[in-house]
């Protein structure tokens, strides 16, 4: 446990450090490919950013975790499956690459789709699923087919739902960081060697780009950065629930990635519903405008503060991935379902907080009020 434990804090260091380093060079990178995030209608920021950020966190990744691996290489090769090592690397490199490919040139939303869902089909097809659930005292339930349908759309969909977080400065690396670590504690419950020094590089680098990503951020983590964090936290959360009781498999990586998935949600009902009179395929279109209805920034309009916002956000992801812990020792379904269901009210509750303070603010104005989304 101890050797586990050295090898984690080793790649996290490794990762931090090269991440941090390699920012400056990435940033020149996006001036010169013109890969810059300008201010626009839904930007918060002024002036154009370098958007290459994921070029960093993934250098920084590959060199924490491949140089701990090859060390360890010898001690744990044989416990690991060199089919799934490959198959987690082949998917991750083809989330990272239409992601930058998106940052760089372009990519329309639905190619995006298509080639991540290749990507966790793929990941998927190794034994990496959902199998099992049951209901609070009830027996087993065997998915069959369904669980790798079931195992692609979380992927698919907490992998998209993390790339929607990540619209105030700080926020989605610092949430990234917390649930990486949350995982690797649930990996080193469950002996898994590479998932505990995955996560472990995931978390450092994460970190490492946090000191530029800071408002006012220096750079953004572009979709390279947010999809590939956001696919690799997705399947980390499924393997956390293999080892699992068949009634809190699902239940984990939903306490887990709560914030991201359940807010997503949210704002998928509220984009489908809000359009009044609206045809069906108008509605559907609507799921697909990007708008400011996620929960960072109705809170970062109540708090008149970015920083406060993810500083409450920061809080909240730590106290869900507690009770995703809590669920993963007891192993108690019913608690699991009631805390999942108290996750759903408390991201409620914080849109609803937010909504209420933008409502007050349009309809009774103040003289010295501002948006605080309006400016830098």
């Amino acid at each position: 446990m101890a050797s586990l434990l050295l090898a984690a804090l080793a790649a996290a260091a490794i990762a931090a450090l090269v991440t941090s380093l390699m920012v400056p060079v990435v940033s020149t990178l996006s001036v010169v490919l013109r890969a810059l995030d300008y201010p626009g209608e839904r930007k918060l920021h002024a002036d154009p950013t370098p958007r290459l950020g994921g070029l960093a966190v993934g250098a920084g990744l590959l060199f924490g975790v491949g140089l701990v691996a090859m060390a360890r290489w010898a001690t744990w090769g044989g416990r690991i499956s060199r089919s799934e090592l490959a198959v987690v690397l082949l998917g991750t490199v083809m989330v990272f690459l239409v992601g930058l490919a998106d940052d760089v040139v372009g990519v329309p939303p639905l190619q995006k789709i298509l080639v991540e869902t290749a990507a966790a089909g793929i990941v998927v097809a190794t034994g990496l699923r959902f199998s099992v659930v049951s209901p609070p005292g009830g027996n087993g339930l065997a998915l069959g087919i369904l669980a790798g349908v079931a195992t692609v759309l979380w992927t698919v969909g907490a992998t998209n739902a993390f790339n929607l977080i990540d619209g105030l400065d700080g926020l989605a690396g610092g949430v990234a960081a917390i649930i990486s670590l949350t995982l690797l504690v649930c990996a080193v419950l469950q002996g898994h060697r590479f998932t505990v020094v995955l996560l472990a590089g995931l978390a450092g680098a994460c970190l490492g780009f946090l000191r530029h990503n800071w408002e006012p951020a220096r750079i953004f983590l572009g979709d390279a950065g947010s999809l590939t964090v956001g696919f690799l936290l997705a399947i980390a959360a499924v393997q956390a629930s293999i080892k699992t009781s068949a009634a809190v498999a699902i239940l984990v990586p939903l306490l887990v990635l709560g914030l991201p998935v359940m807010d997503t949600l949210l704002v998928m009902i509220v984009r489908f519903f809000g359009l009044s009179r609206a045809t069906l395929r108008a509605r559907l279109v609507r799921l697909g405008v990007a708008d400011l209805q996620h929960v960072h920034y109705l809170l970062a309009e109540h708090a008149h503060s970015r920083h406060k916002a993810v500083a409450w956000l920061h809080v909240v992801t730590l106290a869900f991935c507690a009770l995703a812990i809590a669920v993963l020792v007891t192993k108690n379904a019913l608690v699991g379902v009631l805390l999942v269901g108290l996750e759903f009210l408390a991201v409620l509750g914080l849109r609803t907080v937010g909504m209420a303070s933008r409502l007050r603010r349009v309809t009774r104005p103040g003289p010295a009020e501002g948006n605080i989304l309006s400016s830098k």
